[in-house]
């Protein structure tokens, strides 16, 4: 073996050592690759753990209904969000011919799902602003290109001066101002108002007391009944009972009863004008006129005639008979004669 043969083996020989493995760095190895498995799956359960409290508190969180609120002023619309529990998240100006101020549209729209404590973003119209328009800007005479120098027997060409470029304006939209929300108190509950006694007042009288008294009136029920004619029996609710201002109360008033015309024909004026005080009516005017079939001073009719329904209280006119006017017999003229008178004795 020469020389260079001997570097070679040795030269490989040191190679193969290099390559060679250690049994103890790769025992170091696997003791600290399975310490780091168990750590990352210590760290993977807590994840899910937390994951999962989360899921079950955003599951057991209320819910409710994102409400319409287009058209209705930016105020109101914080003012209903914040009574159902919601918020607003944002709000966005969009130039429309609505008032300014008005909601156009909401995100999340109205009927969606919305978690209590959520926000809704509101999109509010605004009015167009006024453009200015700038004025012209005249180009000076620095800003015109120098004209070329003549050259002998060259003609020059023409000079084109071009429009300067007018920028557009911009438009810088109005401020959002953000306006809190209005105080709301609840007003006090107005006093209960005690319903008055109207019973024995007529209809007008008594619906004039309850409008007094900051009660009105329902409906208006008729009764039969001996007493005049509008006259209230009794109210529901009954006098006395307190009710809240504005309530209303029902009224039961008289109607007069119908009763039939007694027949008082042949009857003397007294006495036909107690049957007639007796059945509930009352005698208007008493007129006389002559007969010959019934005694004077008896009934010859009534108006309304005997039978005719009328009510109670209604007036009745008495026809009463009178004698006729006493008239002289008609005189006779005896025919005259020349016989003679007659005396006490017979002629012979």
């Amino acid at each position: 073996m020469t020389l260079v043969d001997e570097r070679a083996a040795t030269t490989q020989g040191q190679g193969t050592a290099e390559l060679r493995p250690n049994p103890r760095r790769w025992i170091d190895r696997g003791r600290d690759g399975s310490g780091g498995i168990m750590l990352a799956g210590a760290g993977l359960v807590v994840t899910l753990v937390v994951v999962l409290v989360l899921w079950v508190v955003a599951a057991q969180q209320p819910q409710v209904d994102v409400p319409s609120m287009v058209g209705m002023s930016r105020v109101d619309a914080e003012a209903l969000l914040k009574g159902m529990g919601l918020k607003v998240r944002a709000t966005n100006d969009q130039v429309a011919a609505q008032v300014p101020g008005t909601v156009l549209r909401t995100d999340p729209s109205a009927g969606q799902k919305l978690d209590q404590g959520g926000g809704v973003t509101l999109t509010l119209a605004s009015s167009a602003p006024a453009v200015t328009p700038s004025p012209a800007v005249q180009p000076s005479a620095a800003q015109e290109p120098p004209a070329a120098p003549e050259a002998p027997a060259v003609q020059a060409p023409p000079v084109v001066v071009l429009a300067p470029v007018v920028p557009a304006p911009v438009v810088v939209p109005p401020p959002v101002v953000v306006v809190p929300p209005p105080v709301v108190q609840s007003p006090p509950a107005p006093a209960l108002r005690s319903v008055p006694d109207v019973v024995g007042f007529d209809q007008y009288s008594a619906r004039r007391v309850l409008v007094d008294n900051g009660l009105t009136v329902g409906w208006v029920k008729e009764e039969e009944s001996d007493q005049r004619s509008g006259t209230v029996l009794r109210t529901d609710p009954r006098a006395g009972v307190a009710l809240r201002p504005g309530s209303t109360v029902d009224l039961v008033v008289a109607e007069p009863r119908q009763v039939a015309v007694p027949d008082v024909v042949g009857l003397k004026k007294a006495s036909a004008r107690r049957v007639l005080v007796y059945s509930g009516l009352r005698v208007r005017s008493v007129i006389e006129e002559e007969s010959s079939s019934r005694p004077a001073g008896t009934v010859l009719r009534t108006d309304p005639k005997a039978g005719a329904t009328v009510r109670w209280g209604s007036m009745v006119d008495l026809v009463i008979a009178k004698p006729p006017a006493t008239s002289r017999p008609p005189v006779t003229k005896q025919p005259v004669t020349n016989e003679p008178p007659v005396t006490g004795e017979p002629p012979e």
